[in-house]
C-alpha cells in the first residue's frame, strides 16, 4: 500500500496490491499443489478479484480512509488459496502471510528508496521500483528457493498448526509499525524497520530448525521401526525355510517306506490304489517351504512377507523378480526400498472405499531385475482416483513429503546415484526406481 499517497489524499490506490497479487499468484502456483480443475481456479480467482477490486472502488467512492478496511478485503485472496490448493489449511495460511509479509517489507524499502532518490514523495518511482523488484525476485525464487520452501512446508506439517499464526502476527505487527499511515520517515525509522525484519528472519530460522529437529527424530524412529519390521519378516522367512527343510528331511527318511508300499501295490496289479496312494503323498505335505521369487533371500523374505499380508486382505498380487543371491547392495537398503514400496502399494489399495467398483479389483504388481549392475524396481498398484482433478501429491496421502516410507525410498535411491519416479494413471499408480547396485555400474552411469 502507498504510504506517501495515503498521507496526501487518504484515498487508496490498488497499484501496489496489484503488483503484490501478481507476484503472489506466481509463487502460489509455483509452490503449492492444485486440487481443483483449471476452470474452477479461473472462476475462483475472478470472484476474489471482483470482491477485492469492487470493494476498493466502493470504499474509495464512500471516502473511507481506514486502511484496515482495505486490508480486510484481501482476505478474499486467502479464501481462494484455502479453497484451491491441496495443502493443509495451516500450510496455506503460513505460505500466504509469509509472502504478504515479505511483500510489505519490500514495499516499504521501495518507498524509502524512491523518496531518497527523488527527494520527495516519489510515488511513480516507487511503483516502478516495486515492480522491478518483483520482476527480479520472483524468477529467482522459482529457480533457487522454491524447492527449499516446499521442503519447509512439508516439515511445517510435522509441527503444530498453531505455528501458522506466526507469519500472520508478524505481518500485522509490521503493518502497524511500518504501514502506510505511521509516518516513520526518519533514518531512525528505517533502522528500526530493518532491525525488526532481521528479528523476523531469525525467528523463521529458529522455527524451521525446530521443525527439522522434529522431523529428524520422526524419521529416525520410522527407520528403526522399519528395520524391526524387516527383521521380523526375515525371521519369519528363515523360520519357514527351517520348517521346510525339516519336513523334507522327514519325507526323505520316510521315502523308503512309501516306495515299498507303492511297489507292493504295483506288484498286486492294484494300479488304482497305487495312483490314489501317490496322490495322497503329493497332497499331504502341502507347501514345504516359503515361496521363492528369486535367488536373493532378503528380497524373498520382504516381498513374500508383504505378499502374504496383501493376500490376507483380499488384494491380488503378482511378482516377477529376477535377482541373484548377491546384488552388491546393502541388505538394509534393499529391505528399505522393497519393504516401503510394497507396503505403500498395499496401503493405497486399502484406501479404496468399501462399495467402490475398484474394491474387488485391487492389485499389486511387483517387478524387479538386475541388469549391468543396475537394480530396476517397478511397483504398480490400484488406487482410488482423485475426482478433484488435482492428481496425486507424490504417491501418498500422508503429506507433501509423500510419507516417511517414500522419503526413505527416495533417500536410498539418491544415495546409490539412481532416480525415482511416480506416475499416477487411470485407477493405478506406478512407482519406478533405478539404483546402481555396485561400483561396476559407475562408469556406465557417468557415461
Amino acid at each position: 500500500m502507498n504510504r506517501m499517497e495515503g498521507r496526501r489524499s487518504m484515498f487508496f490506490t490498488p497499484i501496489i496490491p496489484t503488483i503484490t497479487l501478481v507476484s503472489q499468484l506466481f509463487i502460489e502456483y509455483g509452490t503449492l499443489t492444485r486440487r481443483r480443475s483449471v476452470p474452477v481456479h479461473v472462476l475462483a480467482r475472478l470472484l476474489s478479484f471482483l470482491v477485492v477490486y469492487g470493494g476498493y472502488w466502493y470504499l474509495n467512492r464512500l471516502g473511507v480512509r481506514r486502511f484496515l478496511d482495505y486490508y480486510l478485503l484481501t482476505l478474499a485472496y486467502l479464501a481462494a488459496c484455502l479453497y484451491l490448493f491441496a495443502e493443509s489449511p495451516a500450510q496455506k495460511v503460513f505460505m500466504y502471510f509469509t509472502v504478504w509479509g515479505y511483500s510489505s517489507f519490500v514495499s516499504s524499502l521501495c518507498a524509502w528508496a524512491a523518496r531518497l532518490i527523488s527527494g520527495g514523495d516519489g510515488i511513480p518511482l516507487r511503483y516502478a521500483v516495486y515492480a522491478g523488484a518483483h520482476l527480479i525476485m520472483v524468477p529467482l525464487y522459482l529457480r533457487y528457493v522454491r524447492g527449499r520452501v516446499k521442503e519447509i512446508l512439508a516439515l511445517f506439517e510435522k509441527g503444530k498448526p498453531i505455528y501458522a499464526a506466526y507469519p500472520f502476527l508478524a505481518f500485522v505487527l509490521f503493518t502497524v509499525m511500518f504501514g502506510p499511515t505511521n509516518g516513520l520517515d526518519s533514518p531512525r525509522g528505517l533502522a528500526v524497520m530493518l532491525l525488526f525484519e532481521t528479528f523476523v528472519v531469525f525467528s523463521y530460522y529458529l522455527l524451521f530448525s525446530h521443525f527439522h529437529a522434529i522431523h529428524g527424530m520422526t524419521l529416525a524412529e520410522a527407520r528403526v521401526e522399519s528395520g524391526e519390521k524387516q527383521a521380523r519378516l526375515q525371521r519369519k522367512y528363515y523360520a519357514q525355510v527351517e520348517r521346510g527343510l525339516a519336513k523334507q528331511r522327514e519325507l526323505l527318511h520316510d521315502a523308503r517306506h512309501h516306495l515299498v508300499a507303492i511297489a507292493a501295490l504295483q506288484s498286486s496289479d492294484d494300479r488304482e490304489a497305487a495312483r490314489s496312494y501317490v496322490r495322497r503323498l503329493l497332497d499331504g505335505p502341502g507347501r514345504l517351504s516359503p515361496r521363492r521369487f528369486c535367488e536373493n533371500d532378503v528380497a524373498n523374505a520382504v516381498i513374500g512377507g508383504y505378499i502374504e499380508i496383501a493376500e490376507e486382505k483380499g488384494i491380488a498380487v503378482t511378482a516377477e523378480i529376477d535377482l541373484p543371491a548377491s546384488i552388491g547392495l546393502d541388505d538394509y537398503d534393499l529391505c528399505t526400498v522393497f519393504g516401503n514400496a510394497v507396503e505403500n502399494a498395499i496401503e493405497a489399495c486399502q484406501r479404496i472405499p468399501e462399495g467402490s467398483a475398484m474394491r474387488e479389483r485391487r492389485f499389486v504388481d511387483v517387478k524387479s531385475r538386475l541388469e549391468k549392475g543396475r537394480l530396476v524396481i517397478r511397483v504398480e498398484n490400484s488406487y482410488a482416483n482423485d475426482t478433484t482433478g488435482a492428481g496425486v501429491a507424490f504417491a501418498s496421502s500422508k503429506g507433501p513429503l509423500g510419507g516417511l516410507g517414500l522419503e526413505s525410498v527416495r533417500s536410498v535411491v539418491e544415495r546409490h546415484g539412481g532416480c525415482l519416479s511416480v506416475e499416477p494413471g487411470d485407477g493405478s499408480f506406478t512407482l519406478s526406481a533405478l539404483l546402481y547396485a555396485d561400483t561396476a555400474a559407475e562408469p556406465a552411469r557417468r557415461a
